[in-house]
């Protein structure tokens, strides 16, 4: 009986860690940075980092209000930013998500996949995985050293030409690789 369930563990067991999300794996693992912010914690982020008043910060608490989830892992390990790289080709199957801009250059390799709505106008989904960082253009190198990966996954309701506005104004993870896409 114990063998019987000892074999049954090594079947099952590797199985379930493969549906676990890249994000649940690695959020207490010292080679990977982690940020994950939650819709409450993004909208009082954005409150204390856009003035009141003007029509472009109006325009970013609506996309904040619009977004749900916002995670990104950083890493420095080959190892990893392999895993992730076969995490995400599985999530774009998995989500039903469409490339919208691939980028392979020098060093980099940036894909951005996304999910619209049913009526096609707005964003239910956004995963920006970046593998390489260039040294050539500087406002693509974070002030992290060693990075190998940077994944980026947003949900919510949002449009694609405001995200990376919002992202770059407030300083976050992906700002400059969305920058360098043209988004």
């Amino acid at each position: 009986m114990k063998k019987f369930i000892t074999i049954t563990l090594f079947f099952v067991l590797p199985v379930s860690l493969l549906g676990q999300s890249i994000f649940d794996k690695y959020q207490n693992d010292k080679e990977v940075k982690v940020v994950s912010i939650s819709p409450k914690m993004f909208q009082l982020l954005g409150s204390m980092s856009l003035p009141s008043g003007d029509m472009e910060s109006k325009a970013l608490m609506e996309i904040i209000q619009g977004i749900r989830s916002f995670r990104a892992l950083i890493t420095g390990s080959e190892l990893i930013s392999e895993e992730i790289d076969l995490w995400v080709k599985k999530e774009v199957g998995d989500r039903g998500l469409v490339p919208e801009v691939l980028v392979k250059e020098l060093e980099i390799e940036l894909s951005i996949y996304v999910k619209e709505d049913d009526a096609g106008g707005m964003l239910k989904s956004l995963l920006m995985f970046s593998n390489g960082f260039s040294s050539v253009i500087p406002d693509a190198r974070p002030q992290v050293k060693d990075i190998k990966a940077l994944v980026l996954l947003i949900e919510g309701n949002f449009e694609m030409d405001k995200i990376g506005k919002l992202i770059s104004k407030m300083n976050l993870p992906g700002g400059d690789q969305l920058k360098m896409s043209g988004i």
